[in-house]
């Protein structure tokens, strides 16, 4: 958006460009898969190097990203999560002066394809990354800088989300940041009620790193980042909190909003018995809960167990009641 209360004319513009040095704004992805982080390189250069781009006059930092996600690391799906780092290549490229941007993303599914920008692609681990001689400096010295970021994957505001208008069509995109600000706004989300074959629900304990409602009892679920369907966003939402894939029954639909924000949220029902895995940067614990005595609040994490959970338990008792007669 211009400011309206600054306006240049295109010769303006120009003469101001010329009279300046202008650094270049390069935009790199760092996709991460469990341990591994993948690599990119050209064939005119030896080295390998995170996939990146220079980002357009019409863009924003993420969405480059997305761009490089999609014309750079073609073949696999990935969610953009948090900023990582800023560097620059002054000395290393004589090219351009750039100033360089690191995007850390969770790896959703499918291996790289060579395409015009990078003809081959490697996973390695941390400890690979580190010692190997073939990887550009400038990119391995952001080993503390993505560490950090990684522990701290959770408390980001720089997701892209699915936007959706007052009748929840898709319109375009918009940061998380955001969507939790800007109530006219609207975005998407996935709610995941989980029983077991016994009829018990299947909670998790949100991690300590969480923005908000660190510790709790919750169930599953996440925004819809761009390039996800709500179906694509339910299942790799039930895979990063509980490890486990399942047929899941879309329940029903529902608005949340608040001062802050204005969420569809698409409420999904599952039977599972485990094994339950999860990633310890998104969940502390996953444990089974007997629903009647749940509901009862007999458990001494009932205080700790958040509102809306007790509220799903209680309108899915259709569910979950037939499976406890036939334990």
């Amino acid at each position: 958006m211009q400011n309206p209360h600054y306006k240049v004319t295109k010769e303006q513009h120009l003469k101001e460009l010329m009279a300046r040095v202008t650094p270049i704004v390069n935009v790199n992805v760092i996709v991460r898969k469990g341990e591994h982080l993948l690599l990119g390189r050209h064939s005119q250069f030896p080295g390998w190097l995170f996939p990146g781009s220079r980002m357009y006059w019409n863009e924003t930092p993420q969405e480059t990203a997305l761009r490089v996600l999609k014309n750079e690391v073609t073949g696999v799906t990935a969610s953009l999560k948090k900023f990582v780092a800023i560097n620059t290549d002054h000395g290393w490229d004589s090219r351009a002066y750039g100033v360089n941007l690191y995007y850390l993303c969770d790896y959703i599914s499918g291996e790289p394809v060579s395409n015009e920008n990078l003809q081959d692609f490697r996973w390695v681990t941390r400890d690979e990354f580190i010692k190997s001689d073939d990887i550009y400096q400038i990119e391995k010295d952001l080993a503390q800088e993505l560490d950090i970021a990684i522990r701290a994957i959770n408390i980001s505001e720089d997701e892209m989300l699915v936007e959706v208008n007052k009748e929840d069509e898709e319109i375009g995109k918009i940061t998380k940041k955001e969507a939790h600000k800007v109530p006219s706004r609207y975005h998407r989300a996935a709610h995941l009620m989980i029983f077991t074959s016994n009829g018990d629900v299947v909670l998790q304990q949100r991690s300590w790193n969480k923005m908000t409602g660190p510790g709790k009892w919750d169930m599953p679920g996440g925004h819809q980042v761009f390039g996800q369907t709500i179906e694509q966003c339910a299942a790799s939402e039930l895979m990063e909190e509980m490890g486990i894939s399942v047929n899941l029954k879309l329940i029903r639909k529902g608005l949340y909003q608040s001062e802050t924000q204005s969420e569809f949220y698409y409420l999904f029902a599952g039977i599972s018995n485990g094994p339950y895995g999860f990633d310890k940067n998104e969940v502390e614990q996953v444990r089974i809960f007997d629903c009647e005595q749940l509901l009862k609040r007999n458990y001494p994490e009932a205080n700790d167990i958040l509102d809306h959970v007790y509220s799903y338990v209680e309108e899915l008792r259709y569910f979950w009641k037939p499976l406890t007669k036939q334990s």
